[in-house]
């Protein structure tokens, strides 16, 4: 199980194994308990010899009675564990729904527990609180790697230091940190063609990215081992193993990790090319399967043929597009597949409720057919850092501000992506040779109502 919870007595685990059957049927979630041991250093060992014993991450719950031991027992553990307290004296005295929230928080902090110190951002929990600084299980942080400083500062009109880190929170805001502080604010919106942002505070800091990446190996390495050897144990039973590859940092980070645990004679490789991929990404996955040494399958979904023969435009009402690139996936695993195959993705929690509420471990389309998402507790600043950690770079798009990358006619795509393709003269005069893109980008200006060009950064005009 990729994910445990820890507690302190047996009555404990009770009320934690019902929560999981209603909450969490079909994870296999396994609880464990302390033994009922009261002291902070008995239970720090206790909580170790469970942690340290299999693979994967770990929750320990305590109640309100255990409160001033919690920050004892979590520096004890390993990285790849929590310590979380309930609002409540005892962890048996929470309501289910109660205690499966807290559960969400617990799983919140794997993926956004940060500090400063140093002159960098630490992700092992020790430094200097951020300020403003909360955990929720909707939010994400990730660092804004290339142009994004760059781009926020010019929507902000106040200079943003390079490599921040930024906190996605709720209804589109995004938290800009710059050392300790918020520097800025970026609102992010599904519409309009141009984000907002402001500077509120603090001084513009500078952090460097490999020094980042040095300081925090501890806490890569851990999560890298847990989700390495959890998989590594899912993966003795069956026959093929299977990578569904786009480009993102995600499925890169799942390709490592199933490389590190499988090697390359075993893992087979599947890139999904839709058809309006950007051109960086295409070459991205080129250089890096040369730098691996793996072979890769051609998925084509032909998208862009759809769209030159008139289809309509993808939509949220309508993404026809999914189906057809799915399909193009899965028919492409078919031919691969021998035997039981697991097809390891690059799935996690932060990305939506509805991938944070799938099990590590789910049947895949067809019965021979076994997913599993290695990544599911980690935070994208940990995707970052693993890919760096290893000598790779991130794929291209991330450094023209991208934080997510899709095709570059998604109607997922934000106004933030839009600000960013506008605000790069290289990269809009690459996507305008494409009639797609000229196509998508008149689709995206009617629906926003603007009559004319829209004048980016660069000069560009769309």
């Amino acid at each position: 199980m990729v994910l445990s919870v820890i507690v302190r007595s047996r009555k404990d685990a009770a009320a934690v194994e019902a929560m999981a059957e209603r909450f969490y049927r079909g994870w296999g979630l396994r609880v464990y308990t302390l033994g009922g041991v009261r002291s902070a250093e008995a239970m720090a060992e206790a909580a170790r010899s469970i942690v340290e014993g299999a693979p994967g991450f770990y929750i320990v719950l305590l109640g309100r009675e255990d409160a001033s031991k919690a920050a004892a027992v979590e520096a004890e553990l390993p990285l790849n564990a929590v310590v979380h307290v309930v609002p409540r004296a005892r962890v048996r005295n929470a309501r289910l729904e109660m205690l499966y929230l807290e559960t969400l928080r617990a799983r919140a902090r794997l993926r956004l527990r940060a500090a400063w110190g140093g002159g960098v951002y630490r992700f092992d929990g020790r430094g200097e609180p951020l300020e403003g600084f909360s955990i929720e299980p909707s939010y994400e942080s990730f660092i804004g790697v290339g142009r994004f400083n760059r781009l926020v500062a010019r929507l902000a009109g106040g200079r943003v230091g390079r490599n921040p880190l930024v906190v996605r929170a709720s209804g589109g805001l995004h938290l800009v940190y710059n050392g300790p502080r918020v520097r800025a604010r970026l609102v992010v919106g599904d519409e309009g063609l141009r984000p907002k942002a402001e500077v509120v505070g603090g001084e513009p800091v500078d952090v460097d990215l490999d020094s980042m990446v040095g300081v925090n190996k501890g806490v890569i390495e851990a999560y890298a081992r847990a989700s390495r050897e959890w998989l590594r144990r899912v993966g003795e039973e069956f026959d093929t193993i299977v990578v569904p590859w786009s480009g993102g940092k995600d499925s890169t980070a799942a390709l490592l990790l199933a490389l590190e645990a499988f090697g390359r004679d075993r893992v087979k490789v599947v890139y999904g090319d839709t058809g309006v991929e950007f051109p960086a990404s295409r070459s991205y996955v080129e250089s890096v399967a040369r730098k691996l040494g793996v072979e890769y399958k051609v998925a084509y979904a032909g998208i862009d043929r759809k769209l030159l023969e008139g289809a309509p435009m993808p939509s949220h009402e309508n993404r026809w597009c999914t189906g057809l690139k799915i399909e193009a996936i899965e028919s492409t695993i078919a031919r691969l597949a021998e035997g039981r195959t697991l097809i390891v993705v690059g799935d996690r929690d932060a990305e939506s409720p509805r991938r944070s509420d799938r099990p590590p471990v789910r049947p895949g389309t067809r019965e021979e057919l076994t997913v599993a998402a290695p990544l599911k507790p980690w935070g994208g600043v940990h995707v970052q850092l693993y890919i760096l950690s290893r000598g790779l770079p991130l794929n291209p798009m991330y450094e023209y501000g991208f934080y997510r990358i899709g095709c570059y006619m998604c109607p997922a795509l934000r106004n933030w992506e839009l600000y960013a393709m506008t605000s790069s003269f290289d990269l809009y005069m690459k996507l305008m040779r494409s009639r797609i893109f000229r196509m998508f980008v008149s689709h995206r200006l009617r629906r926003s109502g603007h009559g004319g060009g829209v004048d980016g950064d660069c000069g560009c005009s769309i």
